[in-house]
């Protein structure tokens, strides 16, 4: 499916949502940045708050076309899904110091890095329904590390709430949250997210974080 813009994307999924879930205090998990715009638009209609996940990256030292992982802000270390335990224990083993100062470098740009969510206390994750969203999800990385970020809380219900998404990522939502809403399956595709969208984003990076601290302090 193509679409107008990003926030489009959230307009969708907004009608879908908004019979079950509006002035429910819903959080709005932003699973990327490039997918803010329709995280935002998500929120405002629902009246809910923006989370935006925040993470690097750590490169694979024996695939260098893969991700190993990644670092949340807490340091936490989260397993790329595609990877198993076992793979991940091998890589570690052969790479150990490679593994370990890519951890450290992750955690770095991090902590050099603004917050995004200056005023979100991750207390209110608790006995709240929460919705990971993106505009176009591929792969299910972002899901993981999502869940790992959750994992200190006891929302009321976390489950997705997609524009594009592949089937192997619909399938990561129900087996591991409570489901998932999206508008189309994506087939096997070369092209990036842009491809999906007629009309480029309106804002910067800086005011879109901005619009969606505003729509989490109005609504708090």
């Amino acid at each position: 499916m193509f679409y107008p813009n990003r926030q489009s994307v959230g307009d969708q999924l907004a009608e879908r949502l908004e019979p079950y879930y509006k002035d429910q205090e819903a959080i709005v998990f932003c699973l990327k940045e490039s997918g803010l715009l329709s995280c935002i638009e998500l929120a405002a209609q629902l009246h809910g708050y923006v989370y935006i996940m925040q993470y690097e990256t750590v490169d694979d030292p024996y695939v260098i076309t893969r991700k190993l992982g990644a670092v949340t802000q807490t340091g936490n270390f989260v397993l790329n899904p595609e990877i198993t335990q076992s793979e991940y224990e091998y890589i570690t083993m052969n790479f150990a110091s490679v593994v370990e100062e890519g951890k450290r470098v992750a955690f770095s740009k991090i902590n050099a890095k603004q917050d995004p969510n200056p005023n979100f206390d991750k207390q209110i994750f608790n006995d709240r329904h929460i919705f990971l969203t993106s505009d176009i999800l591929r792969d299910s990385f972002q899901i993981q590390i999502a869940l790992d970020i959750l994992k200190p809380y006891k929302p009321r219900s976390v489950s997705g709430a997609v524009g594009n998404i592949t089937s192997n990522v619909s399938d990561k939502f129900h087996i591991d949250t409570d489901g998932v809403t999206y508008l189309d399956v994506l087939p096997n595709s070369i092209f990036d997210d842009a491809h999906y969208f007629d009309q480029p984003d309106q804002y910067s990076d800086e005011q879109k974080i901005q619009l969606a601290n505003n729509v989490s302090l109005y609504w708090a």
